[in-house]
């Protein structure tokens, strides 16, 4: 895993990847809100994913965000999650991680990455509005009645119409305070990107757990919720440790 750098930045990265394992373990598993659906919940610790990711850089990245997010499932009541946790955690550590610590055409990689989900957005909405509603009123306790099912189907909709309209506002707005709190371009999208595959990795996840890819539309908002938070947070907690001289820089290269 080690590519080079002295014995101390090896030292210093290890040390750091330890930490924040801890952290991304600490705040998934001390600050959960325990979602309908799905059995899972919404969590802090998105925010210490995107810090271990930019800090780190992709692989130790990879590692603090999966392994930390895998002890807070099998510690926390979500064994059944564990697996999956590390598996989609841990990408989502990479990829924020890869498009950080490289040059890349990040406008490109992201409208791209837009244009995915919102294509997946709008299978969503045609899949509810399909549903078969004494199937949900049958198989999902938070559901149980037709007429429950009914209004939660048209809160859904109200509410992926929300997130079409809130995740390019929330990526201009992101934009427009990045350099403010010191954040660059390749990060943010970082952040993005690794947010939509997370919300999309636990979509499938659970859709394959449950044998319905319907039930786990309702939880799509909430992970949303989750990361755009996560991005915000992050954004105070990386522009206080740019200040403290903390950065992928700094870990990586050593200052003779």
């Amino acid at each position: 895993m080690f590519k080079g750098g002295t014995m101390r930045n090896n030292l210093k990265i290890m040390i750091y990847t330890a930490l924040m394992t801890a952290f991304v373990f600490i705040t998934t598993f001390i600050i959960k809100i325990p979602i309908p659906f799905t059995n899972g919940y919404i969590h802090a610790g998105d925010m210490c994913i995107f810090i271990s990711g930019i800090l780190l850089g992709p692989w130790y990245g990879a590692f603090a965000a999966g392994v930390g997010s895998m002890f807070a499932d099998l510690l926390g009541g979500y064994v059944h999650w564990a697996i999956p946790t590390l598996i989609i955690k841990g990408v989502m550590g990479f990829i924020v991680g890869y498009f950080a610590s490289e040059k890349r055409n990040q406008k490109h990689i992201l409208a791209g990455t837009l244009s995915i989900w919102f294509i997946a957005l709008i299978g969503f909405v045609l899949s509810i509005k399909g549903a078969d509603i004494n199937f949900l009123a049958s198989n999902v306790d938070e559901l149980a009645g037709v007429e429950n099912v009914v209004l939660a189907i048209s809160k859904l909709n109200y509410q992926l119409l929300g997130v079409a309209i809130i995740i390019p506002l929330i990526t201009v707005i992101f934009y427009l305070l990045k350099d403010k709190y010191g954040i660059t371009f390749s990060q943010l999208s970082g952040m993005i990107i690794a947010g939509l595959w997370m919300v999309l990795g636990y979509y499938v996840t659970a859709g394959i757990m449950y044998g319905s890819f319907i039930i786990p539309i309702f939880s799509l908002p909430w992970n949303i919720i989750q990361f755009v938070t996560g991005i915000a947070l992050g954004f105070i907690i990386l522009a206080g440790l740019k200040k403290a001289n903390v950065s992928y820089v700094s870990l990586h290269h050593s200052h003779q």
